[in-house]
């Protein structure tokens, strides 16, 4: 039986969890504060859950170290694509620049907009009085690196550029990693105070290494990393939370690596008791740093207190026919379009008759869980139809079994019980399943690090629990 002070951290823990999370102590070897933070109660050593493996593989220099750091990092972040027109208020003096030689084109006032639209070889614009067609890219400066572009209702660091591709305007918010990182922590892992520092300073350590990681994945598209869940959420200078500040600070210029390289970062809201190893999830190659791990004791899940740790979702067997009309196909569709998808996921539809059209999958006979994964999600669901039989792999299973309704748009995780209910004469009737966890749970489990936090565990131990076998180094460092 757990004693009252235990039943009332493990109270205190589940309202912050649920607080901190979805849209995701003591700490002796953590280094000190940056910022002095106001009063707030930590959890004492008596009600502290049992301790992960150590992080002997996890290094960092000790607290008072001078630190190596080169000259400051800038990401070109994706706010939007294709946008026929876009309108800007600038917080303080800023120039705006474009055309040959990225000439000054006008000056702004504090408060005043700037209207961007896609032209006739090149971008129009007009602010500050003036008005113009200059050819792409053009920027806006800040006179004061302290004041913000705001776009919507969100204001930004750094500097904005536009983009004109073929269709429409770009925008993007080129700033610093550290300023970026600001934007990125409370909307990935919440809000969740003192109590959740260390959780935060994992995150901050997640993100600034994801960020490194993949730079330069879209460019393509002209810039680094989308602002939204394809990448990481980034709301700017909207949202700002002093704990976030303080998580990014105490980790300054601090990443995981593994061979000498940044690793592959990913996280998840919720792991449901088990992480998962990338390579069952994923077209992609096995790495020592992401692979599945237990997330705590036996029926004692870090997790445990996500409002998501345990769901359940049902369909009615027509409903589910419609929903699988446009997701098979969709499934399909997303397997041709690389051949390192067909060699992960194998022969993604087995016709039922010669002449089947994969496209009109027709009525929905039956599902079956074909194989699972080392943690118990689906490796492989096989969805028979009038058509024949689509092979769903690993998480795009959460693609294709699509809810009817609620607030996610596709499944909260691919680790789930199946079951089935047929009428009298075998028809389906009903499919309902019974899930565990929030995301594909590759990597840090976000809910599972904030009890640990809780707990009294430091970053350090949280990220060497979640990446084993990554080591905690510097920006820079050779």
């Amino acid at each position: 039986m757990r004693s009252p002070r235990r039943i009332r951290a493990a109270l205190l823990l589940g309202v912050l969890v649920v607080a901190a999370v979805l849209g995701g102590g003591c700490a002796g070897r953590r280094r000190g504060p940056v910022v002095v933070p106001p009063p707030a109660v930590v959890a004492s050593p008596e009600e502290t859950a049992a301790s992960p493996p150590a992080p002997t593989d996890t290094r960092v220099p000790a607290t008072g170290t001078v630190r190596r750091f080169t000259e400051p990092v800038f990401l070109a972040i994706g706010l939007g694509t294709g946008k026929p027109r876009l309108e800007l208020t600038v917080e303080g003096e800023t120039e705006l620049l474009g055309g040959e030689g990225a000439r000054v084109l006008a000056r702004l006032p504090a408060g005043a907009a700037c209207v961007l639209e896609a032209g006739r070889g090149g971008v129009s614009w007009r602010g500050g009085g003036r008005n113009g067609l200059a050819a792409a890219p053009l920027l806006l400066r800040p006179v004061d690196p302290r004041h913000g572009v705001v776009w919507g209702d969100t204001p930004y660091g750094g500097e904005m550029r536009v983009l004109r591709p073929q269709s429409g305007l770009t925008l993007i918010n080129v700033v610093a990693l550290e300023e970026y990182l600001r934007g990125v922590v409370p909307w990935e892992i919440g809000r969740p105070g003192e109590p959740g520092l260390a959780a935060l300073e994992a995150q901050a350590v997640a993100a600034r290494t994801y960020s490194l990681a993949h730079r330069g994945d879209r460019s393509n598209l002209g810039f680094d990393l989308w602002a939204d869940v394809q990448d990481q959420v980034y709301h700017g200078r909207r949202g700002n939370d002093r704990w976030c500040d303080l998580a990014v600070a105490n980790t300054h210029g601090l990443v995981l690596r593994h061979e000498g390289r940044e690793i592959e970062a990913y996280y998840c809201s919720t792991c449901g008791g088990r992480t998962s190893n990338v390579r069952e999830v994923w077209p992609r190659e096995a790495r020592p740093y992401l692979v599945s791990v237990q997330d705590g004791p036996p029926d004692e899940a870090w997790c445990r207190g996500s409002p998501l740790f345990r769901w359940e979702k049902s369909w009615s067997a027509a409903d589910l026919e419609r929903v699988l009309m446009r997701t098979l196909p969709e499934y399909l569709q997303w397997l041709s379009a690389s051949p390192t998808r067909r060699d992960w996921a194998g022969e993604g539809f087995a016709p039922a008759r010669a002449g089947a059209d994969a496209r009109r999958p027709g009525r929905l006979r039956s599902l079956e869980i074909a194989e699972r994964t080392s943690c118990g999600r689906i490796a492989r669901l096989d969805i028979r139809t009038d058509a024949g039989v689509y092979r769903i792999r690993g998480d795009r299973v959460r693609w294709v079994l699509v809810p009817v309704e609620g607030r996610f748009s596709i499944l909260e995780s691919a680790s789930f019980d199946l079951s089935v209910e047929s009428g009298s004469d075998g028809a389906l009737r009903r499919v309902a399943i019974a899930g565990r966890g929030f995301g594909h749970g590759v990597g840090l489990c976000q809910h599972g690090a904030l009890a640990m936090a809780s707990a009294g565990h430091g970053f350090r131990e949280i990220l060497a629990h979640y990446y084993p076998g990554a080591r905690l180094e510097e920006i820079g460092a050779p």
